[in-house]
This record gives C-alpha cells, structure tokens and sequence, in this order.
C-alpha cells in the first residue's frame, strides 16, 4: 500500500488574509493605548505644573513679610498675568545682569508674573508659560487686609482633560487648583 500524501505548498491567501486582520486589530489596539498614554501624560504635565506654579507663588508671598506689612494687599491679583510682558524692572538676576532694586509692590508684581507665566528651564520667556490661558484671584480673607490676613488662591487653566473622551470636538476644559492659606 502506497499512499502519497500531497505537500503543503505554503499558505493560502485566506490564511494570510485572516493573519493580516489579526495583527491590524493589534496594532490598532496598540495605538489607541499609545494615544491614551499621551493625552493622561499631558494632562498630568499640567496639573503638576498648575499645583507646582500656585505653591511657587504661595512660597514667595510667605518670603515678603515686608511687602505683606506695608501694602497687605499688594498680592490681591485677578485675572491672567502671562497677558502682559515681563514686568520692569525685572526683581529677579539673569544673564543679561542682575537683579534691580524693587519696591515691595514691583516684587509683589514679579513673584506674580515669574510663578505662574515663566517656563521652567528657559530664559524667561516674554509671558509665555506651560499653562494654556491661566486665570489668577488672589484675594486677602480679612477686611482690611493685614500682615496676617488669610488669603485664598485659585488657578485656573484650560486643557484638554482625559475625562472629556466621551466629546469628539475639540474644547477645552477649565482645570482649577485652590488653597487657603495663611503667611
């Protein structure tokens, strides 16, 4: 008895067809969790940097007892800071030279604008810092505000959240970091 059994040739092109919609559905799957991983990561590079720029601030209105004593009120702030330029005179060294001699107001001004507006490592970039549209209140508890008032801080910014995937359009959503505190 002799029995001749045929030899496979290779594959068919159903067989391939079938491997090829296996390994699409995969990569797909794979960039749809590469595009997830980039959007949370963005949204958590901002609200570290919101959380980070408010305590910044809140530090250098704790360091200006002076300012705090003689205009309490020289920290009430509302509204973006980044819209204006750098503030003159500039309270703060840099390449160019160092620091000029500020009022308490001007650096009441400056600890204001360089928190929340100036990009970590860059050479103080004219206002433009790494929240989109910050919105700033700053504003002392006690009426009238003394050295030792409380005060409250909101930050606002706008990003486009992770929790907003249910959305196809593009709109922003208003993130907030607030805290009370006392200098």
């Amino acid at each position: 008895m002799n029995i001749h059994y045929k030899k496979q040739g290779g594959s068919t092109l159903i067989e391939v067809l079938i491997a090829l919609l296996v390994f699409t559905i995969g990569l797909q799957g794979i960039v749809s969790m590469q595009y997830q991983s980039v959007k949370d990561n963005f949204d958590s590079n901002q609200r570290s940097h919101g959380v980070w720029a408010a305590q910044e601030l809140i530090n250098r209105i704790r360091a200006n007892p002076n300012g705090r004593a003689s205009n309490p009120s020289s920290y009430n702030f509302n509204g973006n800071p980044c819209d204006a330029n750098q503030p003159v005179p500039f309270c703060a060294d840099q390449q160019a030279g160092p620091a000029a001699l500020c009022n308490t107001t001007e650096i009441a001004a400056f600890d204001i604008w360089e928190s929340i507006c100036s990009a970590p490592n860059q050479a103080h970039n004219q206002g433009r810092g790494q929240l989109f549209n910050p919105n700033l209140i700053i504003t002392c508890v006690d009426a009238p505000c003394t050295v030792d008032s409380q005060f409250t801080l909101s930050l606002q910014w706008q990003s486009k959240s992770v929790s907003d995937d249910e959305t196809t359009d593009n709109t922003l959503q208003t993130e907030q970091f607030n805290q009370v505190f006392r200098p």
